[in-house]
């Protein structure tokens, strides 16, 4: 998988297609899909983005995004341009769901739920630190495959 996205730009390619699955289910008239907690559309979807790090092999990174309600199923993984890299941080949803994780290494897969909001933009923000501290600049790339 190839990309120059950012955080951003990745999660804005999701909620875009999750307000399209929304409003399709909408449209359908057998399916009553909206007002379910932990909305599901039996879909997939996946997303790759890169991270920066700063100073200390640091990054933090946050965006809101209008979501459609949907809880997503995620199993992530982190590359590392250097082998041997390990990484901790934590994912979250302003609307509950998200996982920490300590010293995971490159590759490694991490599963997770995050929920979001029917109403209001939700917000995902993720943390990253990697050991050793890489240096300011190191590029890692976030892979997500994604069920809702």
């Amino acid at each position: 998988m190839v990309t120059t996205m950012s955080f951003t730009e990745a999660i804005a390619g999701v909620s875009d297609e999750l307000y399209a699955q929304a409003m399709a289910r909408m449209a359908d008239k057998r399916c009553q899909l909206l007002g379910v907690p932990g909305l599901h559309a039996n879909a997939r979807t996946s997303m790759a983005f890169e991270v920066k790090l700063g100073p200390g092999g640091v990054a933090n990174l946050s965006v809101k995004r209008y979501c459609s309600g949907f809880t997503l199923d995620c199993n992530a993984w982190i590359e590392s341009p250097i082998p041997g890299t390990l990484l901790s941080g934590h994912i979250q949803s302003s609307d509950g769901g998200g996982t920490a994780f300590v010293d995971v290494h490159a590759g490694q897969r991490i599963r997770f739920e995050l929920k979001t909001n029917l109403w209001a933009r939700t917000e995902l923000s993720l943390h990253l630190r990697s050991t050793p501290a890489l240096p300011a600049g190191t590029v890692l790339k976030v892979c997500m495959d994604i069920r809702y």
